[in-house]
């Protein structure tokens, strides 16, 4: 009857029953606790799971191996690892299941690194893995792209006999899916003869993760053409993926699918959806999905912070910060990420630097070099760049190159070719092949009308080979999409591209503005001193959506250098 309650998912039931037997004085044995245990672990009932293995002591049971492993499991699962992995080492016979729930609890809870050095000393032991074990091994390598160590681990499960094994076959799909490998996930996922909802998913998120986004609408769309039901996973990750290709368009379409099939209620789907329209420039309806919700995490205030920040509304990032604090919401890194960098945007230098101290001492969290990054830009762009430096110069670990690029990129700004030179020296040595440092510098010696420096430091980058990624723009007009290229010519509307921005250049000039002529001239050839026939791609795809699209229709330029 414990058995049967359990498989209707009917927990009331179960503990009726046991209750009831006690009750008419049936004493449970090695097989009634774990009956009950299952249930609790699949209805998250810990607290009812607990006091059932204070009886499973009482009773003498705690060193039963088929108990163990229930414990193992519930302990596991809801992430009371360390409970876990003590009765998993009491243990005095070696069990293959004990051992298996504990990988598995520490590969669910994302300790990969953990779980790959229990599976190995399981196999020291002379303990067979079963596939439980083996897919949940693969699956942490999955997680820290271990393609080498996953691979190993596959011809491992292949000797043993388990080669057609579905729950194998989807942690290899997401191994290789994560690593970035297309044809070998495709591969894996092909060789799968009865595909479910989780090979799908493995697919579409594992290349959502790897930047492979395009892939995994691709997938995402596919899985639909074959009636396949998507879940609350599938949504998340091709939201995800959507809005990493800023495809607000594909990304509302999936948004209308989840409203149909009722998902716009969960938490996590919210979440994708807040990011998508930040990410899409539409922070209006950002905010809209955020307000509608009706129970919010911790991830739903760092998404719309971290959207007010990305959208230069600073002041309305940090009041939402406040308000987080005051609802009880726990803020975490991500959460001072986005708080800074708002503080940043709008000049609250005071207000950033507390906030920043308050990380520690308030809320006991250490900050990462994205926090000290985020300081060095809050002081920078305030102009306070001899602070910055001293406050880099004092830091308890050691800057990464996101520091010194900051500080460098500031110098441009504020045309402080000493500190700028610095930094850009530590940033050399760091990152020696990196394009970005040498165009900053020249950048800033070009500002400052240091032409020869400039010149040696283009010099520099092509005695090493160093070479700069071009920038480029994308716009889709009529479901088409079209690509320029910095001063492109090449466009079927060049000409009456570059006379429509010749006009709106005189209108400009007309009412005051003059063009800074040295932020042009980072690509321009030395011999070229003239920026007005160097036109920026963005530029062109402005102009090209000014002139295509009708006045509603909003122009998205999407872009593969930050502006």
């Amino acid at each position: 009857m414990l058995v049967a309650y359990g498989q209707l998912n009917n927990l009331s039931g179960s503990v009726q029953v046991f209750r009831q037997m006690q009750i008419e004085g049936f004493i449970p044995n090695q097989f009634t606790y774990p009956s009950i245990l299952r249930t609790c672990t699949s209805f998250g009932a810990l607290d009812l799971g607990e006091q059932i293995h204070s009886q499973v002591i009482k009773a003498g049971f705690q060193f039963n191996v088929y108990v163990c492993s229930v414990l193992i499991d519930m302990y596991a699962k809801h992430g009371k690892l360390d409970i876990a992995q003590g009765l998993l080492r009491r243990l005095t016979e070696e069990d293959v299941v004990s051992w298996t729930a504990m990988i598995a609890g520490y590969t669910q809870h994302d300790l990969f690194a953990e779980a790959l050095k229990l599976f190995e000393e399981m196999l020291n032991r002379g303990i067979q893995s079963d596939n439980i074990g083996f897919s949940s091994a693969i699956s942490a390598c999955a997680g820290i792209q271990a393609l080498n160590q996953g691979q190993q681990i596959h011809a491992q499960s292949y000797v043993s006999g388990f080669s057609q094994d579905l729950s194998i076959g989807n942690a290899l799909v997401s191994l290789y899916a994560r690593c970035g490998r297309i044809q070998e996930a495709y591969l894996a996922f092909e060789k799968i003869d009865a595909k479910d909802s989780i090979s799908w998913n493995g697919l579409i998120s594992g290349f959502a993760q790897s930047g492979y986004c395009e892939e995994a609408l691709k997938i995402f769309v596919r899985m639909k053409r074959a009636n396949v039901e998507a879940s609350l996973f599938t949504f998340g990750s091709a939201v995800s993926a959507a809005a990493n290709m800023a495809n607000i368009k594909q990304g509302k379409q999936i948004h209308c699918m989840i409203i149909k099939t009722g998902f716009d209620l969960e938490i996590e789907v919210s979440n994708a959806l807040i990011t998508l329209y930040a990410k899409c420039g539409c922070i209006d309806d950002a905010k809209r999905e955020f307000f509608e919700m009706s129970e919010k995490n911790e991830v739903s205030w760092n998404a719309m912070i971290t959207g007010y920040s990305q959208h230069g509304c600073g002041n309305e990032a940090v009041n939402l910060f406040e308000e987080m604090k005051q609802v009880g919401a726990l803020p975490n890194h991500v959460t001072f990420v986005g708080v800074l960098s708002a503080c940043s945007h709008v000049g609250l230098v005071n207000q950033g630097l507390a906030y920043f101290e308050s990380m520690s001492k308030e809320h006991g969290l250490v900050p990462k070099p994205e926090h000290y990054a985020c300081v060095v830009d809050l002081l920078s762009r305030a102009g306070r760049l001899s602070q910055a430096k001293k406050f880099i110069e004092e830091m308890p670990i050691e800057p990464d190159a996101m520091v010194w690029r900051t500080l460098l990129s500031a110098c441009i700004v504020h045309k402080n070719t000493a500190i700028g030179e610095f930094a850009a020296l530590h940033l050399m040595e760091l990152e020696p092949e990196d394009s970005a440092t040498y165009v900053l510098l020249s950048n800033m010696y070009a500002v400052a009308g240091n032409w020869d420096c400039r010149d040696q430091t283009r010099q520099m980058m092509k005695d090493k080979g160093v070479k700069k990624e071009p920038g480029r723009s994308w716009i889709e007009v009529k479901n088409s999409v079209h690509a320029f290229f910095v001063g492109d010519k090449l466009h079927p509307l060049a000409d009456k591209i570059y006379e429509f921005l010749a006009d709106l250049n005189k209108r400009a000039a007309e009412i005051g503005y003059k063009q800074d002529r040295y932020s042009l001239l980072n690509d321009v050839e030395q011999e070229q001193k003239d920026p007005a026939v160097y036109i920026h791609s963005e530029k062109l795809a402005i102009a090209f959506g000014l002139l295509s699209l009708s006045d509603p229709i909003p122009i998205r330029v999407m872009k593969n250098l930050r502006v």
